[in-house]
């Protein structure tokens, strides 16, 4: 079904990755507490790559089934 042109579209990623989001604390936890760690580092060396991937992985893994499900 061809959505209408006055009709408004609803992005489901966005919903369905704030329903996942309480479902990732720890690897949201160990990002902030890395955050927290480098906070002084003026050198630019110290990073929370590894840890931001984790948590952006967990939702995304989360999000995955569901979000097919709802694609037409």
């Amino acid at each position: 079904m061809k959505p209408r042109a006055d009709e408004e579209l609803f992005d489901q990623k966005k919903y369905l990755e704030d329903s996942c989001k309480p479902k990732c604390v720890k690897p949201l936890i160990e990002y902030e507490a890395c955050m927290k760690r480098i906070e002084g580092d003026d050198s630019g060396e110290k990073h929370c790559t590894g840890q931001y991937f984790d948590y952006l992985f967990c939702v995304d893994k989360c999000v995955a089934p569901m979000l097919f499900s709802k694609l037409k």
